[in-house]
């Protein structure tokens, strides 16, 4: 599906970088991803990070909720870069279940790209309304009280949020992690009940035809490249140079 309007990078680091992350936020709120932006750029890394759906802005939508077509129109947006630059696509939650979308469509076209997924999202255990409250309760538990900085974004998506959440419900990225064949990093917070170390392993072992595979644990919760982002973008970084 093709995208509604432009796509909205907001780019920082070297723009001349060799190495370029490409940043999916969790439920398409790019504001929590600043302090892992941040890093990147202190280590002369070029980073961009979309905002889709759209929820970032009052602009109105990119596209639809939908962690299918997220995904994909990240992977038209990806095409337009300088193909002698390294692509890292870095989703988290949601973004994690888009951002192997991107990785899928654009593994032939750049075979020395990498995928990270940071907290993916939706472990088969909570793929009901039961199982999902149960993990949310303690998924943040770790976490700053200064991400209120997302809830005006949050609250403008209201309806939308909702049906991204169902998307990313129904997708099973255990099965689609299969045919990746490019390099993928799993990592999560040592308190994210969203996702488990034991989820990193399961899709870690399905992803049999990715030449290299790594996790890691690392601390804090859900939404640990808020709350440890020097931590998590030095992990990134090791994993995927």
């Amino acid at each position: 599906m093709a995208a509604m309007t432009t796509v909205r990078a907001r780019w920082s680091g070297s723009p001349t970088a060799d190495l370029v992350v490409v940043v999916l936020p969790g439920l398409g709120l790019p504001a929590y991803v600043r302090p892992l932006e941040r890093g990147l750029a202190r280590r002369g890394v070029a980073c961009a990070v979309l905002d889709l759906p759209g929820f970032g802005s009052r602009s109105g939508r990119v596209c639809a909720p939908h962690v299918t077509t997220m995904g994909q129109v990240a992977a038209d947006w990806v095409a337009g870069l300088d193909r002698r630059r390294r692509v890292v696509v870095l989703g988290h939650s949601t973004g994690a279940q888009a951002a192997l979308g991107t990785a899928l469509a654009i593994q032939r076209s750049h075979p020395d790209a990498a995928l990270v997924m940071c907290g993916p999202t939706f472990h088969p255990a909570h793929r009901t309304l039961r199982g999902l409250a149960r993990a949310t309760s303690t998924a943040y538990l770790h976490d700053s009280p200064k991400e209120v900085v997302v809830v005006p974004a949050l609250l403008r998506g209201n309806v939308d949020v909702a049906r991204l959440v169902r998307s990313g419900v129904r997708d099973r990225p255990e099965d689609r992690i299969i045919g990746l064949d490019l390099p993928v990093l799993l990592t999560a917070g040592r308190h994210d009940t969203y996702a488990p170390a034991s989820w990193l392993e399961t899709l870690a072992a399905r992803a049999t035809r990715s030449p290299q595979v790594t996790t890691a644990v690392l601390d804090g919760s859900h939404n640990n490249l808020y709350t440890h982002g020097d931590v998590l973008t030095d992990t990134v970084l090791d994993a995927v140079r």
